[in-house]
């Protein structure tokens, strides 16, 4: 019994022993595995959001199909002595939609006036309202050019008239008692932590930054080069327009007598009019389609811009999520000089 009793005795005392070197461990050393942990904390990487695409259309000007078929019909009059019906019609629909004095003032156009408008000028008041007029007019419409706006994103584009500071707290360790030398050695291993992370965050916020810088440094210089190409575009049209109105000059000049005073006068005015619709269609269109090169890089910036702060956003939120794992590791890894304390 006395021996049962001795061997009892050294068994709690080994056992509270053991019990206070496990407890005890070593006061200036934080535990490890907890280190390791703060230690293998990592920002992670953004996948880059990229700009979202821009679509355009140029500016286009469709010739009228009926004025090309009058056209074709005087060029025949003068080997077949007769007028086509289509020729016929064409006079007709003049004579009813605008007056004498206004069939008179098209059909005397001095060259003069046709150039300064080829030229980008403005169409005189007075044959601005008869080309009004005749745009009106169902009939007379039909013999002239059609349009279509540029657009930018679908939308028809008409003539010129930061950053959250990074969380530095360190809840749930005030008031903890324990070794300084351990306490300072779990707050070196955040801070070099933190300071990799900071990098990490620089670095991933100069990625984003390049690929923005990739997608607008051109922009500038797409501007230029879109506007550049427009006098070239819009000179040909204009000589076009120019080139079928002498044809059909010369074509009503031979039919005249074929024709007669009155229809010859009326077709007369009807081909100036179809000149000035060019023209001052191609002007409009011309404006238009300069703004839209400016509308387009607005719109490609305006993109880049976007997903810039999507990707920077992002940044920010793996900063500040990767931040947040390093204080709670750092929160336990001191905790853990309390305990050994």
């Amino acid at each position: 019994m006395k021996n049962r009793s001795f061997s009892l005795i050294v068994y709690l005392l080994a056992l509270t022993a053991a019990m206070y070197n496990c407890k005890k461990g070593d006061p200036l050393e934080p535990d490890a595995d907890l280190v390791e942990e703060l230690t293998s904390i990592k920002l992670d990487t953004v996948s880059l959001t990229k700009p979202a695409a821009v679509t355009s259309t140029p500016a286009m000007v469709t010739p009228s199909a009926q004025a090309t078929a009058v056209a074709s019909g005087v060029a025949s009059i003068a080997s077949s002595g007769t007028v086509p019906a289509t020729v016929a019609t064409a006079a007709s629909d003049v004579k009813a939609a605008i007056s004498t004095a206004e069939v008179t003032k098209l059909a005397t156009i001095p060259a003069s006036t046709i150039s300064a408008v080829a030229g980008g000028g403005a169409l005189p008041a007075d044959l601005k309202s008869i080309l009004d007029k005749a745009s009106a007019d169902p009939k007379l419409k039909a013999y002239l050019p059609t349009f279509t706006l540029p657009t930018v994103n679908g939308k028809a584009i008409p003539a010129r008239t930061g950053g959250v500071e990074g969380i530095a707290h360190t809840d749930g360790i005030d008031g903890i008692t324990a070794s300084p030398e351990c306490i300072k050695k779990g707050e070196d291993a955040f801070q070099t932590k933190k300071s990799e992370l900071d990098k990490a965050k620089t670095d991933e916020l100069a990625r984003v930054q390049s690929a923005y810088n990739a997608a607008t440094s051109t922009l500038a210089a797409q501007e230029t080069t879109c506007k550049s190409s427009l006098p070239n575009k819009y000179a040909a049209i204009r000589a076009a327009a120019q080139a079928a109105y002498d044809a059909a000059k010369k074509d009503l000049d031979a039919a005249k007598t074929v024709l007669g005073e009155e229809t010859f006068t009326l077709l007369d005015a009807l081909n100036s009019l179809a000149l000035l619709g060019n023209l001052s269609t191609v002007n409009t269109l011309e404006s238009a389609d300069s703004k839209a090169c400016t509308e387009l890089v607005a719109a490609l910036k305006a993109a880049a811009d976007a997903a810039k702060k999507i990707n920077d956003d992002a940044v920010e939120a793996n900063y500040q999520k990767a931040l947040k794992e390093a204080n709670d590791a750092k929160t336990a890894v001191i905790e853990s000089c309390h305990n050994q304390g």
